[in-house]
């Protein structure tokens, strides 16, 4: 792949992969730089993708590795807290029920959540989302399965 296909790839799939980045790290300075490190990365891997295959995948396997590294290392060091926290506006309030839905995927696992976001809001098939994350389609699907089924169980005792 020569540079201008490899530049008209990054300009095509530039925001797909920002939104990806974005359901990891919640800092928009942090997926800049993870975005533009993926394909930085790619850039100097490009000997090893091999024609044919899903270059999206291929690159957001490689955001995935960037997001996940930057997770573990902001779990060694978080970050200080604000010296004024009376200085940030709050947020605006949310309707109740996304609130309360946005909270009930926050607690699901790790890979629950991570496969439900790739599902739902990237529509990705299992296919895709098992090149990116190296799990069989059987375990993705038996991940989606347990999360669909722990939102019910929090929604429907809610209710009650």
């Amino acid at each position: 792949m020569d540079r201008e296909e490899f530049a008209e790839r990054v300009r095509g799939n530039q925001p797909s992969l920002s939104r990806f980045v974005a359901r990891y790290l919640r800092s928009r300075e942090d997926q800049d730089e993870v975005v533009q490190e993926a394909f930085l990365r790619a850039w100097q891997q490009i000997a090893r993708f091999r024609e044919g295959t899903n270059f999206v995948a291929w690159v957001m396997t490689i955001a995935r590795f960037l997001c996940m590294a930057r997770m573990k290392d902001r779990q060694r060091h978080p970050d200080p807290a604000p010296l004024e926290p009376h200085l940030h506006p709050p947020a605006p309030p949310a309707a109740e029920n996304l609130e309360k839905l946005k909270e009930a995927v926050e607690r699901l696992p790790f890979p629950q959540r991570e496969v439900l976001a790739m599902r739902f809001f990237d529509g990705m098939d299992y296919r895709a989302i098992a090149e990116i994350t190296g799990d069989s389609e059987v375990t993705l699907r038996s991940r989606m399965h347990d999360a669909l089924e722990k939102l019910k169980m929090q929604f429907g005792a809610s209710k009650a």
